[in-house]
Formats: structure tokens, sequence, C-alpha cells
């Protein structure tokens, strides 16, 4: 079922759309990439990956800017690839981001992702969430809070210089972390302020009124969503926590009955009282070469382990 913000979005996101038999609609795109030194894109098997990128071969359902969104059931990818075959586009390599391994499908190939770690909001204040906590969090959060009193948060517009010095931030943070990225990330953190409009915010953490570091976020009806972050090597101790605690506290006050906090730094956000939401990137691909591949990478692929932490009483 797709949320709120994907009924509105599906449209104005650059690719094309898949029109599925009951009139839902699906963007198709394909990633856009920047050359990268980081020691993460030159793995071979990434390498691989972002060459296939670079060529057009892999296009996704979904898109690949937008991550958390359009998380397809097996029953919905299978039937946005009955809509890709009608429309005979030329699709060498799919990828579909899925809730459940879809190996078992013909042609399909799955990887277990990180879990999208996110909060179910139970919680009238702020307070009573760190009031929640086992004694070790809540002196934890108590911590990150002291070490971080210095910021000031305001939130960022495009017409800003700042504007350009959050891209800046989100470009060198994510350099050795992403396989593929746009080459100008200004770009798309406008994307998002002309997909969203006002539901897309950048709140930008100020130290003697320079810009240290921001995190982003998507109201998507009852869900907020945490999207972008970038810091300085200036930012405080425990930052990322700082900021993942204030998008829990906007989530909290605003009357959010869930927040997502993302991928990615599964054990650190379990200790915020985030809990996984299992899924995988599912590949498929019709062509006997692409198969191969795929069969081969599955064999040598390991998902990253984790311990969940459990922070309330």
């Amino acid at each position: 079922m797709q949320t709120t913000a994907e009924n509105v979005i599906a449209g104005k996101l650059p690719g094309r759309l898949i029109e599925l038999e009951d009139g839902s609609l699906l963007p198709l795109t394909q990633p856009l990439v920047r050359r990268s030194s980081g020691q993460y894109t030159r793995q071979r098997r990434l390498a691989i990956l972002n060459r296939w990128i670079r060529k057009g071969i892999l296009q996704v359902i979904g898109s690949p800017w937008l991550p958390g969104f359009w998380i397809l059931s097996l029953e919905e990818s299978n039937r946005a690839l009955v809509a890709i075959k009608k429309m005979r586009l030329p699709v060498k390599l799919l990828l579909s981001v899925t809730d459940e391994s879809m190996s078992e499908n013909k042609n399909w190939f799955s990887f277990k992702a990180d879990p999208m770690m996110s909060i179910e909001v139970r919680w009238n204040s702020f307070e009573s969430y760190a009031l929640g906590m086992k004694k070790k969090y809540r002196a934890r959060l108590k911590k990150v809070i002291k070490s971080n009193m210095a910021l000031e948060v305001r939130t960022i517009i495009p017409e800003e210089d700042d504007f350009s010095t959050a891209a800046d931030l989100l470009t060198t943070t994510l350099t050795d972390k992403v396989v593929a990225m746009p080459e100008n990330l200004k770009w798309l953190l406008e994307l998002y302020q002309t997909v969203f409009g006002s539901s897309f915010k950048i709140h930008g953490f100020f130290l003697q009124d320079r810009l240290i570091g921001f995190i982003s976020t998507v109201e998507d009806g009852k869900l907020l969503r945490a999207m972008h972050f970038g810091s300085s090597d200036s930012s405080p101790n425990d930052f990322y926590s700082y900021t993942m605690f204030y998008v829990i506290r906007l989530g909290i006050e605003g009357g959010y009955q869930k927040v997502s906090l993302g991928r990615t730094a599964t054990e650190i956000k379990s200790t915020y009282g985030a809990e996984p939401e299992e899924n995988y990137f599912s590949f498929y691909s019709a062509n006997w070469f692409f198969r191969v591949l795929l069969k081969l990478a599955q064999k040598r692929y390991k998902p990253k382990s984790y311990i969940l932490r459990r922070p309330f009483k």
C-alpha cells in the first residue's frame, strides 16, 4: 500500500511512470552516479554495479534518491514487472526494494539490506520518552544533549547560502558510504524541495552562526521520515545522536504515529528505541549473463550482523 507522499510525488520524479492494472502509478528511474575515491565504491562487486549504472543498464522501481519509499511486496513487484513488459521497455536489469526475499521467484535474486529503523510513537512528550528509558540509556541521552547545548537550530531554505553549504556537507558525509549518488547533491536537495514542498525541511545546526551540520525530514502523513544527514569536522561529540534525538522529539511533539530513522547504524539507532523493518534489494533479469553474475553474488554475499539494544524499561 502506497504512503501519502508516494501517491503525490510519483509523477514529479525524473524517469518514467509504470501504471499497474489497478491504476496505481510507480516511478521507474535510473540512478545517477558521481565518481568517488571512497573505499566503499572500490570494492569489486560494488564497482561492477556502478559500471552497470553508468551504462544505463540498471533501472529502479521507485527511486534511488528516496530510500524507504516504495518498499514493495512480492505481488506488487511482479505486477510492476508485468506492466514494464507490456510497455515494452528495454530493461536488462531491474531493481525493486521488497519487504521479503523474492529469490524463489523465476529470474529474481534478493539480497538482504540493512533494515529500516523506526519508532512507533507512544509518548505524549519527549520528557516521557526519556523517562521511559533504562538508567544507562537515559544517562546517555542527557550526555548527548549536554554535549550539543551550544547549537542553535534553524530551518534552511534554498535561497540561502547555507543551502549550498548543506549540500557540501552531505557530499563529504556520503562520499565513502554509497554506491551511487548524483554528481551534484545540491540538485538532490532541490529535488526534494520541489517534490515535497513544505513537507520537506532542512534543520540546520549552527555553532557561533556557522553551519556545522544538518538533518532533513519529510512529513509523510502520520509518518515523519529522517532523510539526509551531513556534518563537518567541527561538529560536537555525539552530534549524529543529537540529530536523531531531535527528529524523535519532532515526531513526538508533532503528533506523528511513527518516526523513520532510515537505514544504516542499526545498532546505534536501536539504542534510541528504533525497531528494524527488514527489506531486500531484489534484482530481476531475463538475461543469462546477469543471472549468472547475480547467482555468484548471492553465494558470496553476507548480510551485516547486528545486535539490537533494548533501551526501555
